[in-house]
């Protein structure tokens, strides 16, 4: 088998990511002892293993020892906690496995690390192939790329609607919409963010708890967007605020007295600078200052007024949708976007890479924000 073969798997093990590890590269590993394909695996949820140790680990659970490892993206080289890196580096565990010849796509797209993987491997004596179906290692990745030019979190925009588009009745009662399994899944999805976010009108409405309980894992930083200070303090996200660390974006003339009100319950604020007149924040500012306090994956759960708002500020690059089999209807029940939209069909906010699965009984939906527009 030639090595353009090997890596044409090793992409369709990479694509088995999507949807799950972005901003990260989607990245697959094939492990070949002897021609023949021994281990398989690809990067499969953020800040898990990566796709070589992956690979590497399944065929060492066949016993194999295999001599060349097919990879479609540069091997990372970076020590685990640099950059926010949550892995050690993989070149490490390749030397440590014996392969003798390691069959690259594409080089790193980042130009901090780009090649130095690559020459840990040569300096070490590991033959290097580069370049196997570059383009086609390249194309998967435009996530990745995004996230390089971006100086702001990745951003994830999650809600449940029915059939019918809605994500609440007209009373606003919205529980639940979704069934258990994709529940459970945002639970899971909170484990692997570093904040989850809402606006001010979802704690009033919903007095949202935006902890992880149906799965194991740490707990992301809790974020609502509240202008003007307005959430009650007796809500759980301020009464639970010095069991899980909370944070307010609040206007920066925001009322000091309701202010001190939250701080006094240990809730964090961030003032943040407003965007014209009345409530609404710069929130690619604030999202850019939430960047420098190293969150780097935000889950956004609504509203609709919070959607609008960031799709608007382009700071929406990933979408998951749960389509749950019900219908509501009615005129004032709500949609997850709100706000004024887009006046023409042609100014729509453009996805790509759509794809779909069951989820329990729903229909889970993600896409990416388009790469040209």
């Amino acid at each position: 088998m030639r090595s353009s073969d090997w890596m044409k798997e090793a992409i369709e093990l990479a694509l088995r990511g999507r949807g799950e590890v972005e901003p990260n590269p989607r990245v697959g590993a094939v492990a070949v002892q002897a021609g023949q394909v021994v281990g398989r695996g690809w990067h499969r949820v953020y800040g898990g293993p990566h796709a070589e140790i992956d690979a590497l680990s399944d065929a060492e659970r066949q016993g194999a020892k295999p001599d060349t490892l097919v990879v479609t993206m540069e091997p990372c080289s970076s020590p685990k906690g640099h950059g926010g890196k949550k892995t050690p580096p993989c070149t490490d565990t390749i030397l440590r496995a014996g392969v003798k010849r390691v069959v690259v796509g594409a080089q790193d797209p980042d130009p901090r690390h780009r090649g130095a993987g690559l020459g840990l491997l040569e300096d070490a004596g590991i033959e290097v192939v580069d370049g196997v179906l570059a383009a086609e290692c390249r194309a998967i990745n435009k996530p990745f790329e995004r996230w390089l030019r971006l100086d702001r979190p990745w951003t994830i925009a999650k809600y449940a609607i029915t059939l019918d588009g809605k994500t609440a009745a007209p009373t606003g009662e919205s529980r639940w919409i979704s069934g258990m399994e994709s529940r459970r899944r945002v639970h899971e999805l909170r484990t692997r963010v570093d904040a989850v976010v809402v606006g001010f009108r979802t704690v009033k409405t919903d007095d949202p708890e935006l902890t992880v309980r149906h799965a194991t894992g740490p707990q992301p930083l809790r974020i609502a967007i509240d202008p003007w200070a307005e959430i009650d303090p007796g809500c759980k996200l301020v009464q639970t605020a010095g069991e899980h660390p909370t944070l307010v974006l609040v206007h920066e003339e925001a009322d000091p007295v309701r202010v001190g009100m939250l701080k006094d319950h240990g809730v964090q604020i961030q003032a943040c600078k407003p965007a014209g007149r009345g409530r609404r924040l710069h929130l690619l500012d604030a999202w850019r200052e939430l960047r420098r306090r190293d969150v780097r994956r935000i889950l956004v759960e609504g509203g609709g007024g919070v959607m609008a708002q960031l799709l608007g500020w382009d700071c929406v690059d990933q979408v998951l949708a749960f389509v749950a089999p019900k219908m509501i209807g009615g005129a004032l029940a709500p949609t997850p976007v709100g706000g004024d939209g887009r006046p023409f069909m042609g100014e729509a906010w453009r996805f790509e890479e759509m794809q779909w699965a069951p989820s329990g009984e729903d229909l889970a939906i993600t896409a990416f924000r388009s790469s040209d527009s």
